[in-house]
């Protein structure tokens, strides 16, 4: 077993162009003297991306490359990585990244170590830079227990209107409307300053960037597999309520998420059957949320009621 002070944990999934952005932002901005590695997963992409990357860092000591044979989504594809990781190093950290992510700072290790020793926190979140060069102002808090309820209802409407072809007609009249100069006059009028969140710990963090300590490292082998995708955030910070760990969200630290700030219009560029698998998933999704809820609820009711 090698030790290894930064292990870089990339799921892939088809957009080859991103996932070397990402590795290549890692060989430009690691700060470990060379003592890292990068562990690529590959989540069965299904246009041949799996194997070019194999192929393209077969002869490179410092990344490894994993083909898996189905995809197993977001937590179940981390997890792969992660066990291989605990088999083969021992790191002082794992950063578990999303491969549209890119490293923006030459200070990495050493700022991590540093709040380490601070906080002994188990998982760090930094702040996440967007594509237009705004901060992505993601909830710090997991939804309550009385939203579970008016969230179903609100996805199976969403649903509903999706099988009526209703929802399609109201995302084309969004993507336009929204480039409309006029519109866009109305919102900066009404737009108010944003202030960027401080420090903070014991809140829900972004799933793009998750580093992992020894804490949580040594007690858990990745992520609760419990869903395929989404919602990964709130199922982790139960889990560290649950076992008293502390997460922090250190905007120090910060890293590049190539997503698109206008959510609304990336929704409307996906096909119809593709959102429809989404609002089924995310129903799935609360009804784990709701069962983990009662499960813990004496541990979690002052983040919850």
């Amino acid at each position: 077993m090698k030790k290894c002070k930064m292990v870089y944990l990339v799921l892939h999934f088809e957009t080859i162009d991103e996932t070397i952005k990402c590795i290549e932002s890692i060989r430009a901005k690691d700060d470990t003297e060379g003592n890292y590695h990068v562990v690529v997963v590959d989540n069965a992409s299904k246009n041949g991306s799996g194997p070019k990357l194999l192929d393209m860092y077969a002869q490179d000591e410092h990344i490894t490359v994993i083909l898996n044979d189905r995809n197993l989504g977001f937590s179940g594809g981390n997890n792969i990585g992660f066990h291989y990781i605990k088999e083969h190093f021992d790191p002082d950290f794992i950063m578990m990244m999303n491969n549209d992510t890119e490293l923006l700072q030459s200070d990495y290790y050493r700022s991590i170590s540093e709040e380490y020793k601070r906080s002994h926190f188990a998982v760090l979140g930094p702040e996440i830079i967007l594509k237009d060069g705004s901060v992505c102002k993601d909830p710090k808090q997991i939804i309550k227990l009385d939203e579970i309820d008016r969230e179903k209802k609100r996805t199976k409407k969403e649903l509903l209107k999706n099988y009526l072809m209703i929802e399609s007609i109201h995302l084309v009249l969004y993507k336009y409307l929204h480039r409309l100069r006029i519109w866009q006059r109305i919102k900066e009028k009404r737009h108010e300053p944003i202030i960027n969140d401080p420090y903070m710990e014991n809140v829900r963090l972004h799933g793009c960037c998750l580093i992992f300590s020894p804490v949580y490292i040594e007690k858990f082998d990745g992520l609760d597999n419990r869903t395929f995708l989404y919602a990964e955030e709130e199922i982790l910070f139960v889990r560290l309520i649950v076992h008293n760990m502390k997460s922090v969200y250190d905007p120090q630290i910060k890293i590049y998420h190539a997503e698109r700030a206008a959510t609304g219009a990336v929704f409307g560029d996906i096909g119809y059957k593709k959102r429809r698998f989404v609002y089924q998933k995310h129903l799935e999704v609360l009804k784990v949320i709701e069962e983990l809820y009662q499960e813990n609820f004496e541990a979690l009711k002052e983040y919850i009621l």
